[in-house]
């Protein structure tokens, strides 16, 4: 009986130390850190290096960065263990003008990311978003004529 007591008072003691339940599989600190985008839309890939450089020793400490970009330079990202996310560049949506209403796909993929990251700040480095889907709406309707 004594030993029951024991593992009882010893298993509410554990329960009371196990961390709040996670729906994570791997939770690590970085998922309660603060989102910042940035995003290089029509930037140069030589930009890109300095750009990833300088912003990640101003707010790695900080804020999770998370880099928009329409490079399909993703090496440039990897090696510097970068997180970002990929929106077709212009040159893309000429590619492949009439099969997609490119404004209307920006607008959501624009939407899908803010809801996934939650930024608390964006910043942004040669177009920003707004001009970025105008000019996809102007290049279609450029192509309708």
């Amino acid at each position: 009986m004594e030993l029951l007591k024991k593992i009882a008072i010893w298993t509410k003691r554990r329960k009371a130390e196990d961390p709040e339940p996670s729906l994570y599989l791997y939770k690590d600190d970085t998922q309660k850190r603060r989102v910042i985008f940035i995003t290089l839309l029509d930037v140069g890939s030589e930009g890109i290096v300095e750009i990833i450089e300088r912003t990640s020793q101003k707010f790695q400490n900080t804020y999770r960065i998370v880099y928009v970009t329409d490079s399909v330079d993703f090496l440039v990202f990897r090696e510097r263990h970068a997180t970002f996310e990929y929106i077709p560049s212009l040159s893309e949506q000429k590619a492949h003008a009439g099969t997609l209403d490119w404004p209307g796909y920006l607008k959501a993929r624009w939407e899908l990311l803010l809801t996934k990251w939650q930024p608390e700040q964006i910043l942004a480095y040669g177009l920003n978003v707004d001009r970025f889907i105008a000019n996809a709406a102007r290049l279609g309707s450029a192509d309708a004529r």
